[in-house]
């Protein structure tokens, strides 16, 4: 009880409302936030950054009539697939998190020390955020095309990866949109950052906005048929990125 109490005095202190209203729930002024025990003592500085990246991205889409979401925090990835894997259509055993709906954010606790650094899982609840957002501004978006729903996700949460080792970007063909619109196909989590960043380069932020709204039709949003957004979008990466 003490400790919950603390964590709301503290929240209030660096200038938002988190406090807690029942073990293992707390309150930002965006977000409730369900998690374990291990998950208290950084509860404020996790809903202070997503609360910092919800504002960046929601001014970014213009979507200022996000509902509250709710992101529940587990201990254990059987945990996760119990709670949203029947909602999701499962929940691979790679998956950090998921998104259920546009108000429901399910993802491992960022203080498991297994699925790497703090800090770095902070991105992924970000990410997961972005699609909650996309979500809201499309309902028919989720993984439709997954190449595009991953790519924005990962352009707004700014999870960019380095390339120097993809060796596929240099040796035999690129990766096509289909091939990473698959969901055994993981190279969209190292390619789909500079996807986003090739369309706000190319065409502005305004596009990347419309062809969420557009399921990704290049052809109708850019005046480009995929084939050639792909050809287009693969010389960007070669140039920027490695020989």
């Amino acid at each position: 009880m003490l400790r919950h109490l603390l964590v709301a005095i503290v929240g209030l202190a660096l200038g938002f409302a988190a406090y807690a209203d029942a073990p293992g729930t707390s309150r930002s002024p965006h977000f409730v936030f369900h998690y374990p025990a291990q998950d208290a003592p950084s509860i404020v500085t996790t809903a202070q950054y997503l609360e910092r990246e919800r504002a960046r991205v929601v001014d970014a889409y213009k979507v200022w009539d996000m509902p509250r979401v709710h992101v529940w925090f587990y201990s254990d990835h059987a945990a996760l697939e119990a709670a949203a894997g029947d909602v999701a259509g499962g929940v691979p055993s790679w998956a950090y998190g998921v998104v259920t709906r546009e108000d429901q954010i399910h993802c491992m606790s960022p203080n498991l020390t297994e699925w790497g650094p703090y800090r770095r899982r902070l991105k992924d609840i970000a990410h997961e955020f972005v699609h909650a957002m996309t979500l809201h501004m499309n309902p028919r978006f989720a993984n439709n095309p997954r190449w595009l729903w991953e790519s924005v996700a990962l352009y707004e949460a700014n999870q960019n990866v380095d390339l120097t080792d993809a060796d596929y970007l240099r040796k035999g063909p690129p990766p096509t949109l289909a091939e990473l619109s698959r969901l055994s196909d993981q190279r969209i989590y190292e390619l789909g950052y500079t996807i986003g960043e090739f369309i706000v380069k190319r065409w502005g932020h305004a596009k990347l906005k419309a062809l969420v709204l557009a399921n990704g039709d290049t052809q109708g949003v850019l005046g480009v048929p995929l084939p050639q957004f792909e050809r287009d979008w693969i010389a960007f990466v070669r140039k920027t990125y490695g020989p």
